[in-house]
């Protein structure tokens, strides 16, 4: 494996064996080159060299949906003026396949594209050399048109927490059930769910932000009776990105809030929420730095959170919005992981945050134009189509492929929302007021 210049020391320095993302069947092929298979695995450390000199501008197609103002109440929260974190139900992550999604299928036969994805999918792309987590995608071929999916019940909808860091958390932590991994990106999920959920003022209806062609906006009223309903407060971007003459992506993208700017218009926002659980294990303590030395925490914060912060800058780029918020949520204490105190926020331009953290955007479309010219040369099927999988190796920089049943994860979809169930009523009694 070739060296992964700038990125080895915290990639290699946790010496354990990390578990796949998802249970690799005997049944599923692997496109490695193996048994007359075309190789298909792709490399990190390649990723992170490429390039994309002209990056694409985005084009909206439509956008649906409505928003809440952002509560401004938030942006007065200090370390000397720490402001409680609000619980509230943790909200699921809205989870529709791209290939199911109404508009992407009316948008798919008005001819605008042949790779339909999300700006989580995308993200996870991007930032796909920072990553060391495992993680797998679904891609489903259907004639010349591509749809690049998360998995229902996937671990891309985690918030992880100090996933680069040289010691990051280990579920093996028996004797710290408080700071294990899953305790962690749990507290995590539930936090940015609380913080994006108290940012928004709710004294005043949503906005709505309908734009665009017609028949697109229409069509998503048109979801199947199966399908959840989208939350209410939530807006979806669906936009065009020309990557060359063959390839045209199409992203549907999620909004959080709006702001009001001064000539009356609206801001579009992404609202997250970084936390701290115990000092001595980050690094910087909060309380004694974020005000005097901003700057420091949130270099900090790159070192242990790279690929989250990645993941969600690159969203934000994606979906056009004008500004990410982040908060800076820290425990009560070490030792409480059920009171939290919000200590701090702040508006950047993800342009400008992008910079901050070190992320180049013309690699992260260059690894976007190659994973997706390289997708475009799986084997297609008469029919229904071709299913294959992309699964993050857990222990090498490396990107494995397996072709699939067109059925392959729906004996999952019961255990799994079992399995969410269960884990939302533990969250809720763990969280409770």
């Amino acid at each position: 494996t070739s060296r992964l210049g700038g990125f080895n020391d915290w990639r290699d320095k946790p010496q354990r064996v990390r578990l796949s993302s998802v249970e690799i069947r005997a049944e599923w092929a692997p496109l490695d080159g193996t048994n007359g298979q075309e190789d298909f695995t792709m490399s990190l450390s390649q990723m992170e060299k490429v390039r994309e000199d002209d990056e694409p501008a985005g084009e909206d197609l439509a956008m649906v949906g409505s928003l809440f103002l952002v509560d401004k109440t938030v942006d007065k929260a200090s370390v000397r003026a720490a402001m409680p974190l609000r619980k509230v139900q943790h909200q699921n992550t809205y989870h529709l396949p791209t290939y199911e999604d109404p508009t992407i299928k009316k948008i798919a036969a008005a001819g605008h594209g042949n790779v339909f994805t999300t700006d989580l999918v995308l993200a996870v792309l991007m930032a796909a050399p920072r990553s060391v987590n495992s993680w797998d995608l679904v891609i489903q071929r259907t004639g010349n048109n591509l749809f690049l999916d998360v998995r229902d019940g996937s671990n891309l909808y985690d918030t992880t927490v100090n996933e680069t860091a040289v010691d990051a958390p280990d579920d093996d932590t028996k004797d710290n059930p408080l700071n294990n991994m899953k305790a962690l990106y749990h507290e995590a999920g539930f936090l940015n769910s609380c913080f994006g959920q108290q940012c928004l003022n709710r004294t005043q209806p949503p906005v709505t932000t309908e734009a665009g062609d017609e028949a697109f906006r229409k069509a998503w009223a048109q979801r199947a009776p199966d399908q959840p309903n989208p939350p209410v407060g939530k807006a979806w971007r669906f936009r065009k990105f020309v990557l060359s003459d063959d390839l045209t992506l199409v992203v549907r993208c999620e909004v959080d809030a709006a702001l009001k700017t001064r000539d009356d218009s609206l801001a579009y926002i992404t609202i997250k929420a970084l936390n701290e659980f115990d000092s001595k294990l980050s690094g910087i303590d909060w309380r004694q730095k974020l005000e005097s030395q901003k700057a420091a925490v949130l270099a900090n914060e790159l070192k242990n959170n790279r690929n989250k912060l990645a993941r969600w800058t690159c969203q934000a780029l994606i979906t056009g919005a004008d500004y990410m918020k982040v908060g800076f949520v820290s425990r009560l204490h070490s030792k409480d992981n059920m009171n939290h105190f919000i200590l701090g926020q702040q508006l950047y331009r993800p342009e400008e945050f992008a910079r901050q953290i070190e992320l180049k955007t013309d690699n992260a479309w260059g690894i976007v134009s190659s994973v997706c010219s390289r997708l475009m040369q799986l084997p297609a099927q008469e029919g229904a189509g071709s299913r294959y999988l992309m699964v993050k190796d857990p222990n090498r920089p490396h990107l494995n492929f397996y072709k699939v049943p067109m059925d392959a994860f729906d004996y999952e979809e019961d255990d799994e929302q079992k399995d969410n169930q269960v884990r939302d009523e533990d969250h809720d009694s763990d969280f409770d007021a």
